[in-house]
């Protein structure tokens, strides 16, 4: 009896369900049946103002039950229907109305937007492109469940501003937005947002804030974008049901329990919309790859501005280590050559010295005959001599117009002629102790007042440890000198060994004293 009686209450229950999901259905398809007929209705010569106070009726008594699916569809049915009577003006003036309307649910305001976004890029002009991005974009302001809108219409203003020829205007736009605090937005699509923000902040040479805006990318992060990638299309090919065994092993392999449960809470973690979960990445955001690799040239362009040629140098070497950089050769030779040129034109340091070293080793210089030997010169201990070197590579000096021509092209070729005298200071510093200014001027093809300049430099610096004898036109080299903190913690380990000395003399003494019984006093 007691199973007949829960079989019986089950039955109605699942009775009651479907009667609730039909009824649902009905009414659904009732309210779908009433904008359609208004929608025919607004067709109708002069109906289209009597329409839209129905619709506003309607959507305010749909609005004050909380109605979540009918008060969305009357919304976006109002601007359909303004949309196509072309009353532009009006799609402006209704979605400020009916954002700001008493108690209006953040569901039927997502669905006002996105209908609305549909509209830009059919614009009549581009006034009314502009008017309705701005309408739109003071309505999204401050709205978490509009997040992505906001973001998107945001690079779609400063897009149309910048091809006015407006840089400062754009850079301004972009700027208002902190894109990196949208949980919403795909990381792939807020990296290509943060670039957007650098490149428009070096276009108008505003390079501390460039600074500040790519220091919000980490360059490992692009290889966390592909291995999310990779994870989403894995999951989305088992549910379809095909054959992953061919897919990638690392990402088909089983994840461990902490990574379930970091997947668990970056789920939960996910700002809701107005239907679901975060939107998908934006269709023209580029791919990963492109993503770094625009990345690294932005990156060399604001060192540029520095003449930061070391981290040029990086900057280069990781391009060329960028995937769509490897299957190009012209790129990748380019990239090599200027690598190549930046190490060498980089002030001589450990890094430097380590980084040139490894140029010079590199696979990739094999096809480049005249830059490996330039790097091999500038890694063997021998003299260079400045003129032979600028004719040997006048024609590719000449043929890299980014880095020797335009503005800083003078003071580049400048640059490399003064690591030119560095290196045979350096040279000279090795293998002589004690050489005449004369001679000194002779090794290295300069006068004798810039042969001192170079030389006190370098020992300013302190790269080379020499004393000029002025009167008497020498120049000693010292290179066991270690420099002054050397020389200092010397004299301290030495005057602590003679305090220890003194110490263990006077308790020698004390010893004695006593054991003769004789007063020290």
């Amino acid at each position: 009896a007691e199973l007949r009686a829960e079989a019986t209450h089950a039955r109605f229950a699942n009775m009651g369900e479907l009667k609730m999901e039909k009824k649902g259905d009905a009414e659904l398809a009732k309210i779908t049946a009433e904008i359609d007929a208004l929608k025919e209705e607004a067709a109708q010569p002069g109906k289209l103002t009597e329409v839209i106070e129905k619709m506003l009726a309607h959507e305010k008594t749909y609005r004050l039950q909380a109605d979540f699916a009918a008060t969305p569809r009357f919304c976006v049915a109002i601007l359909e229907v303004l949309h196509r009577a072309g009353d532009w003006k009006g799609i402006n003036e209704h979605i400020v109305l009916l954002s700001k309307r008493r108690a209006q649910l953040k569901q039927a305001v997502g669905a006002l937007v996105k209908e609305a976004m549909g509209y830009v890029d059919v614009a009549p002009d581009l006034a009314t492109k502009i008017a309705l991005i701005e309408t739109l974009g003071a309505v999204t302001s401050g709205k978490i469940f509009v997040e992505v809108e906001k973001a998107r219409l945001t690079r779609q203003l400063a897009k149309i501003k910048e091809e006015q020829g407006k840089p400062e205007e754009a850079a301004e736009i972009m700027q208002e937005v902190a894109v990196e605090t949208y949980g919403a937005l795909s990381k792939r699509e807020k990296v290509f947002f943060i670039e957007e923000q650098v490149r428009l902040c070096l276009d108008k040479k505003d390079f501390t804030r460039a600074q500040i805006l790519s220091r919000k990318i980490n360059p490992r992060s692009f290889d966390e974008i592909v291995k999310g990638e990779k994870k989403a299309a894995l999951e989305a090919a088992r549910k379809a049901g095909e054959d992953v065994r061919q897919m990638d092993l690392d990402a088909a392999a089983a994840m461990s329990a902490e990574e379930r449960e970091k997947e668990r809470r970056a789920k939960n973690a996910n700002v809701e919309h107005a239907e679901g979960y975060y939107e998908a990445t934006d269709p023209t955001v580029p791919p990963v790859e492109q993503l770094r690799l625009n990345y690294h040239r932005l990156m060399i362009r604001f060192h540029a501005h520095a003449d930061d040629y070391l981290e040029m140098c990086r900057c280069y070497q990781n391009v060329m280590a960028c995937d769509l950089v490897k299957d190009d050769e012209a790129a990748r030779s380019q990239a090599a050559k200027r690598a190549a040129w930046l190490v060498v034109l980089a002030a001589t340091s450990p890094m430097q010295q380590d980084l040139l070293h490894q140029m010079s080793k590199d696979p990739r210089l094999a096809d480049l005959p005249l830059h490996k030997q330039l790097t091999k010169q500038f890694t063997t201990k021998e003299i260079i001599h400045w003129d032979t070197l600028a004719e040997a590579f006048a024609s590719e000096m000449a043929a890299e117009t980014e880095l020797f021509g335009g503005e800083k092209g003078e003071t580049r070729r400048e640059d490399l002629r003064r690591r030119v005298i560095e290196h045979n200071l350096l040279v000279v510093g090795a293998y002589y102790k004690r050489v005449t200014l004369a001679r000194l001027g002779e090794l290295l093809c300069l006068d004798a007042a810039e042969t001192e300049k170079r030389l006190s430099d370098l020992v300013v610096a302190k790269k080379v440890s020499a004393r000029i004898d002025r009167p008497g036109g020498v120049v000693d080299f010292n290179p066991d000198s270690r420099g002054a903190d050397w020389l200092l913690n010397q004299w301290v380990g030495k005057v602590d060994k003679l305090l220890d000395v003194l110490d263990k003399s006077n308790h020698l003494i004390h010893k004695e004293a006593m054991a003769h019984k004789v007063s020290l006093e």
